[in-house]
């Protein structure tokens, strides 16, 4: 069976949708398909193009985008992202010699999508994996150009998302959502919880122990950093509890233009108790949950229903006890609490940020990490699969 999977964001990116798609992609090759895939050179999260021809035994990779100068301006750099990708993806589908049974698209981007599907054969299965919802995300500025892109936005993504056979949402919450702005029919919408994209080959390593020492309580954000993550916010709750524990040392490990602008403006301060680090390799991702303390999961208010942050089952598996900021009621705060997994905030207000850590700190993490993990074991197998996601598409299969 051929795949062709459609995505800008792929191997040997390290994190989010990237690496997401990466596993997704190798699986399908596992089961003996013949899989192309159309997508850029590495981007992310720096937005910087890094040429590659980085390859995966057995999959065809067509990349385009080398030349491609993002600005910082994050509508402008997604707007320059939405157009070129589509252009180059509408010409590689042309050169494809043969059509695919099954084509796979990841959300965002949607331009693409949008202008190649009244060139698919309705004999194709098209299958369309939702990972953000741009249109929510967009409405939450105020000012007359960004309602105007909001609009476009919803135009878009509403017509990718109709002329889709089947739909993957990663959430329960941005699955209701969609159906409700879109307009969509519900039995083609599914949910797949994101799946384990970490192969705890290295847990007990040491790359990190002069980083995250073992006398410390070792509190950390890793990922990339935009604004739905609320950076500055972040920063700020993760500074005061820096400076009123001495035991606890905050560390940031991430990249990209908002991350290297905390940096600039904070490192080196005398007022500043944030450690900073890139981003870890894939060997080094064990090692950095075995010796995380606790993980930290933010999200811009008001946003929640836009996305399920794909890291979150590699934590849970991990063990690592979780501190979460996100909407009152959203599925995030419920999988947390389902699980016992750690603690949910909903609000943003930096001293009862720091009240709840200090409670917690001092009272309430008793269950140790071997112990969590063993505890959520069954929890993560059975909530986030990619087996699932896999079956969930050979269902969807045209006969």
């Amino acid at each position: 069976m051929k795949v062709l999977y459609l995505s800008p964001f792929f191997y040997p990116e390290k994190i989010s949708t990237g690496k997401y798609n990466t596993y997704l992609v190798e699986a399908f090759k596992m089961i003996g398909f013949d899989v192309t895939v159309i997508t850029s050179h590495p981007i992310y999260p720096n937005w910087l193009v890094q040429l590659s021809n980085a390859s995966l035994p057995g999959i065809r990779i067509k990349r385009g985008g080398g030349f491609i100068v993002y600005p910082k301006k994050v509508s402008l750099r997604r707007a320059i992202l939405e157009l070129w990708y589509a252009i180059f993806v509408l010409f590689q589908y042309y050169k494809i010699e043969s059509t695919p049974d099954i084509i796979i698209s990841v959300f965002p981007p949607s331009l693409f999508f949008m202008l190649l599907q009244s060139f698919v054969s309705p004999v194709v299965t098209k299958i369309g994996i939702v990972h953000d919802l741009q249109g929510v995300y967009s409405s939450i500025h105020s000012t007359r150009i960004a309602r105007i892109i909001s609009k476009a936005i919803i135009v878009v993504e509403k017509k990718c998302f109709n002329s889709c056979d089947e739909l993957i949402f990663l959430s329960k919450s941005m699955k209701s959502r969609a159906v409700m702005i879109y307009g969509l029919d519900k039995t083609k919408c599914k949910v797949c919880y994101p799946f384990i994209t970490n192969s705890n080959e290295i847990p007990n390593g040491t790359a990190l122990a002069e980083i995250l020492l073992p006398q410390k309580f070792n509190v950390v954000y890793s990922g990339a950093l935009g604004d739905k993550q609320n950076p500055d916010q972040l920063f700020a709750f993760m500074n005061k509890i820096a400076f009123s524990h001495h035991q606890v040392m905050c560390h940031i490990f991430s990249d990209g233009p908002i991350y290297e602008r905390l940096v600039k403006t904070n490192q080196g301060n005398v007022n500043c108790k944030v450690n900073f680090h890139n981003l870890v390799s894939e060997k080094q991702l064990s090692e950095l949950y075995e010796r995380s303390d606790m993980q930290i999961i933010p999200q811009l208010l008001n946003t929640s229903e836009g996305s399920l942050p794909s890291k979150l089952p590699n934590i849970l598996a991990a063990g690592v006890f979780l501190f979460v900021i996100s909407d009152s009621g959203c599925e995030l705060e419920n999988i947390v609490n389902l699980s016992n997994a750690g603690v949910v905030s909903n609000t943003w207000n930096i001293d009862e940020l720091a009240s709840l850590f200090h409670s917690f700190y001092y009272n309430n993490i008793k269950e140790s990490k071997v112990d969590r993990k063993i505890r959520l074991s069954q929890f993560v197998k059975s909530e986030f699969n990619i087996d699932f996601v896999v079956e969930r598409i050979l269902s969807a299969v045209k006969s």
